[in-house]
C-alpha cells in the first residue's frame, strides 16, 4: 500500500524509479542548498542539523543535499525521514558508511493531522485519488516519535501533495528564527505554499525554477501562527 502510495502521489507518473534512483540529484538542488549555506554561514564548530522529509531511496535529493553540505565544510548531521518501510531500507543501505548520515523510517506529521489539516484541503478533483489512500496511511504505526538531534538549520521538504502544512506543523518546535525551508510547490493552480499561508506567516520566500524539474522549489524561513 505504501510502495502505491509513494508511486500515485509523489511522482503522479506511474513509474516508482524515480523514488528508487532520484529525481533531485541535479546540480540546480545543490547550488541552491550552497546558496543558502554560504549566505547563512557556521556556527563555531556546532553540527548543522538538516532534516529531509520524503528522502525515497536516499539516492536523489539526498545526494544533492550531501555533496552541498561535505562541500561547504561545516560540520553537519543529515536526517532523512521516509514513511515507506521499503525506500527507508533502500536509503539506509545506500548511506550505511555516511557517519554524518541517518535514515528514520517514520512519517514526520501527527495522524490526527490527516484528519485535521491535509484532507480538507485535498482539491475537488485530487479527493477520489488521495482521500482513500490517506485514510489507509492513518491506520500506520510509523508516525513522528524519533526527533531531530538538535534544532532544525535547514529543512527540506519533498513529500506526497497536501502533506507539507502538516510537516511543518510537526517540525515547528525545532525550526528557529533562523531556520530555512526549502520545498516543491507542486499542486497546479493552487500551490503548497499558499495551503501553508493559511495558517503561518513567512519570511524571506524565493522560488527557484530547477532545470530539469518539472515543479519549482521554494524557500522560506517560517513566521508566527496566524
Amino acid at each position: 500500500m505504501l510502495q502505491r502510495l509513494a508511486e500515485r502521489m509523489r511522482t503522479r507518473r506511474g513509474d516508482n524509479s524515480s523514488l528508487r534512483t532520484g529525481q533531485l540529484d541535479n546540480l540546480g538542488l545543490e547550488e541552491l542548498v550552497t546558496r543558502i549555506l554560504t549566505r547563512e554561514g557556521c556556527e563555531g564548530e556546532r553540527e548543522r542539523v538538516v532534516v529531509e522529509v520524503g528522502t525515497g531511496g536516499g539516492r536523489g535529493s539526498t545526494v544533492a543535499i550531501h555533496r552541498a553540505l561535505s562541500a561547504h565544510g561545516c560540520p553537519f548531521q543529515l536526517i532523512g525521514y521516509e514513511g515507506d518501510a521499503g525506500l527507508a531500507a533502500l536509503a539506509s543501505n545506500h548511506w550505511s558508511d555516511a557517519h554524518n548520515v541517518r535514515v528514520i523510517n517514520e512519517y514526520v506529521m501527527r495522524r490526527e493531522d490527516l484528519d485535521l489539516t491535509v484532507k480538507p484541503r485535498v482539491a475537488p478533483e485530487d479527493r477520489d485519488s488521495y482521500l482513500p489512500e490517506f485514510d489507509a496511511v492513518a491506520t500506520k504505526g510509523n508516525f513522528l516519535t524519533t526527533y531531530p538531534s538538535g534544532p532544525i538549520d535547514l529543512l527540506f521538504i519533498d513529500s506526497v501533495r497536501y502533506t507539507h502544512l502538516a510537516i511543518l506543523r510537526a517540525a515547528a518546535p525545532w525550526l528557529g528564527l533562523k531556520a530555512f525551508v526549502v520545498m516543491e510547490d507542486d499542486i497546479p493552480n493552487y500551490g503548497e505554499l499558499a495551503i501553508i499561508e493559511t495558517e503561518f506567516e513567512l519570511r524571506d520566500v524565493g522560488r527557484h525554477e530547477i532545470s530539469g524539474h518539472q515543479w519549482p522549489l521554494v524557500e522560506f524561513r517560517l513566521g508566527a501562527r496566524r
